[in-house]
């Protein structure tokens, strides 16, 4: 179920909202796509506002704490998606019915009076087996926010395993500790029964593998692996580093990414009949190493080539990372109101110096004390070459000099005049390239004559 457009008004830092995620051609795009902004611009807003139209009050969304985003009069938001070719929109506002007539003329003043809106709720439903349906093409769905949810439990095999949708928009609390251990202490036994008997398992290989084979791909590592520790305890243990660790053990950022990749790829096996699905994934590059970071959403987009992923992100590693990437960049104006600009190609191939001027307006290299003393640097240099520096300037001018070429070998060769070549060092060089050197010079002063 991938989304074409989000449409909002009055939530969060918005007075309006329109956010395009299509190819440009009237089609979905699966992305990934990235919210970049500064704090307070609407990021997280604009995932939650999504997950607002879509649960229904049924599936964990956050509402009493949303409810403090909302305006008291006029918010609203419509999701525009896509079904086998059909339009189709979702949308909600007020949960008192009464508002449905308001909502439903402000979709027709969008221009979606004939798109089948009133039959939307009834299209938009719950199957049986705990998987969203749309017209009857089922879907996964889930929302994430970091959370450090994962933790060693005492007997795992004995939880019960939930159905597709349980929790699925709660955000920071997605995350099925007990369940992600169930499924995949089920899937190791289920595979090791299969194989004794002789029967099928590649079913059981398929997933295990999936969810390994996106944990080796983000942590850069092929011997990352899933292995179950047979004894005192059933558990799932991660071959991290050299060490077999119980999920309490792990670091913060293996942790919360493990986390919801073993929890989504669970939803989606549990949503039988699956076709689509989305991912809505707040500060994904949350804990993550810079060098993780770099390949978080290839991988991703490998490990999950059906799914649409709508992230939000504050790194240029993240942003500049993946060449299928649509940038949605968030800005707030002097009244404090956040605006989308219009979806643009992810800045592959730059630089991250380059992400970080273009997408979020940092134009210095260096910390801010560093970046304040080479603009003094440079004006006093300006000020050098137009004979304008009197003796205070010039010693200020050396001994900003002297501290900047201390702190870095990048700083010393910016600040550095250009080295002077002595003759004896020039006919060296020419020596060592096998040209015949010639005499240096010597001028001689005339002696005085008396």
């Amino acid at each position: 179920m991938p989304l074409l457009r989000l449409i909002a008004e009055n939530i969060g830092p918005f007075e309006k909202l329109d956010i395009d995620f299509s190819d440009g051609n009237g089609k979905p795009h699966l992305g990934p796509h990235i919210l970049a902004g500064v704090n307070g611009s609407g990021k997280s807003t604009v995932l939650r506002a999504i997950a607002w139209a879509l649960d229904k009050g049924k599936h964990g969304f956050p509402m009493e704490e949303w409810r403090h985003s909302l305006r008291p009069v006029g918010s609203k938001t419509l999701v525009q998606v896509s079904s086998g070719g059909r339009y189709i929109d979702a949308m909600t506002g007020d949960t008192d019915p009464e508002s449905a007539d308001e909502l439903h003329e402000w979709a027709a003043d969008l221009g979606f009076a004939d798109s089948g809106l009133a039959a939307t709720h009834s299209g938009l439903r719950v199957g049986a087996a705990g998987e969203f349906k749309l017209r009857g093409e089922s879907f996964a769905l889930a929302a994430y926010a970091p959370s450090r949810s994962l933790s060693h439990v005492t007997a795992p095999a004995a939880s019960p395993l939930p159905n597709g949708l349980t929790g699925c928009l709660a955000f920071e609390s997605t995350v099925q500790n007990l369940a992600v251990q169930r499924w995949l202490v089920d899937l190791f036994a289920r595979r090791a029964l299969a194989k004794e008997q002789r029967q099928d398992f590649e079913f059981y290989e398929r997933s295990l593998n999936r969810v390994q084979n996106a944990l080796k791909a983000v942590f850069d590592d092929p011997d990352v692996r899933i292995e179950p520790e047979l004894g005192p305890i059933l558990e799932p243990r991660l071959h991290f580093h050299g060490r077999r660790l119980n999920f309490s053990q792990l670091p913060d950022g293996v942790r919360t990414t493990l986390g919801w990749i073993a929890d989504f790829m669970m939803r989606q096996e549990l949503a039988t009949g699956k076709s689509t699905a989305l991912l809505l994934l707040d500060e994904v590059d949350i804990y993550l190493h810079p060098r993780w970071q770099r390949v978080l959403l290839p991988a991703l987009r490998a490990a999950l080539p059906d799914v649409q992923i709508i992230a939000s992100s504050h790194s240029p590693f993240v942003i500049s990372s993946c060449p299928d990437a649509k940038i949605h960049v968030l800005t707030v104006d002097n009244d404090g109101i956040a605006h989308a600009q219009r979806p643009q190609d992810a800045p592959f191939g730059e630089s991250v110096t380059a992400t970080l001027r273009d997408i979020f307006g940092v134009e210095s290299d260096f910390d801010l004390r560093t970046e304040r003393d080479l603009k003094e640097w440079d004006d006093l240099k300006k000020a050098q070459a137009a004979g304008k520096l009197n003796s205070v300037q010039k010693n200020r001018l050396i001994r900003l000099g002297e501290d900047l070429s201390s702190r870095s070998e990048e700083l010393r060769l910016i600040v550095s005049s250009p080295p002077k070549i002595s003759s004896s060092l020039l006919h060296s060089l020419q020596s060592s390239n096998g040209k015949r050197a010639k005499k240096p010079v010597v001028r001689r002063r005339k002696a005085k004559l008396a």
